[in-house]
């Protein structure tokens, strides 16, 4: 676990450990969520540089839709 401190404006830096393990790089979003009283960070999955790090390897012969949705489905599975 990493603390970090809340600046002025309520700003936080991401530790480096944290952007590694989720892949976070610079100019993307994240949402926070509020899980069980807790603040969870989740990278923004719809982002240009996101897809380019997962494009090709969801193997699936149905629509483009049904292969996300099986995608979406695996990564809740994890």
């Amino acid at each position: 676990m990493t603390e970090v401190k809340v600046h002025e404006k309520y700003l936080v830096v991401i530790p480096k450990d944290v952007r590694r393990a989720l892949g976070i790089k610079i100019g993307e979003t994240v949402e926070f969520v509020i899980e069980k009283g807790r603040a969870v960070i989740y990278p923004h999955r719809g982002s240009a540089a996101s897809v380019r790090r997962v494009h090709g390897i969801i193997r699936h012969k149905g629509t483009i839709d049904e292969g996300i949705e099986e995608g979406y489905r695996a990564m809740g599975e994890e």
